[in-house]
Parts: structure tokens; sequence; C-alpha cells
């Protein structure tokens, strides 16, 4: 049976089941269905208390995403540490974990919209201490997270220039 093209993006080979049924590669797009979806649960948890009176906009209660206003990378990961290290350190007083997966999350999307140029510069304060002392600020993202992201159409523009262009 031949597939018919009906303009879809597609990542990868066609799959045509027994049943006819076509459905493009399922690798490259994320595994969500084999998230721990209790695990997201508790760190929604932290996205939920955590934001609640903290708007800029005092206009629109329930619309505390103060994160979201812009910290450095930086502190993000530095409270994420600290919450790894007091929950190793058997400290059960407050939900560390869901914490420092909060912390992370909110690091990797900081990343990107520092990389993409949706959040300043400024957030970005990480440097490349595997070499010789160097102070300037390196890329947030590896290029394996930035190759993973084009999956999502997620691409800076100048690179969306350089490939319209046949480069």
């Amino acid at each position: 049976m031949s597939t018919q093209d009906v303009g879809f993006k597609k990542i990868g080979a066609e799959t045509v089941f027994a049943s006819g049924a076509q459905r493009d590669a399922r690798k490259g797009k994320g595994a969500f269905h084999w998230m721990p979806w209790d695990a997201v649960f508790l760190v929604s948890r932290i996205y939920e208390d955590g934001n609640i009176g903290r708007t800029k906009d005092l206009e629109s209660p329930g619309d505390d995403r103060n994160w979201e206003n812009g910290m450095p990378i930086q502190t993000f990961v530095q409270s994420a540490i600290n919450h790894l290290t007091a929950y190793l350190s058997g400290d059960r007083s407050e939900a560390h974990l869901p914490q420092a997966g909060w912390n992370v999350i909110n690091a990797i999307q900081t990343s990107i919209w520092v990389y993409m140029g949706w959040r300043p510069a400024s957030l970005n304060r990480l440097v490349n201490a595997r070499g010789p002392r160097d102070l300037t600020p390196v890329c947030p993202l590896s290029p394996q997270e930035i190759e993973w992201l084009k999956v999502k159409g997620i691409v800076k523009k100048e690179e969306v220039a350089v490939v319209g262009n046949g480069g």
C-alpha cells in the first residue's frame, strides 16, 4: 500500500500498520507517555503554591507566574542543589525533591528563553569552569539540546534565515 503525503511535518520514515493506518516516526518527539505523572503532579504543586501572591500585576490576581519575570539560571541551579542536599541529608521538613525539580525545569526553560533571545542574556551568568579562566558566559544549552528543540520548531531566527537561504 502506498502512503499519501498530507503535508504534515514528519520526522523519519512513516510506519504503515497492518490496518493500513499510517503514522510518522515517534522517535525524537519526546516520550511523554513514559513520564512519571505522580512526580510531575508534585512538581506542579510547587508552581501552584509557590507563585500565589507574587504577581507584579495586582490587577490580574491568579496570574502569578513570578518566575517567568526572569531570574538568573544560576539561581535556579543553586536552589535545586540546596534542595537536593537537604533531601540527601535526611531533611523531610518540606517538599525538597519537587522543589528541586521545579528549579531544574525553570533553569532549563530560562536557558531556552535566553538562548532564543526571549529573555535578557544577563540571566546567563554560567561560565566554563573546565578550561582556562574566562568569565564570559557560555551558551546555556548544549548542542544536543539545541538540536532536540529544532524538532519542536524552536529555532533561532538567524538559523532559520541560513536554512531558508540554502545554507
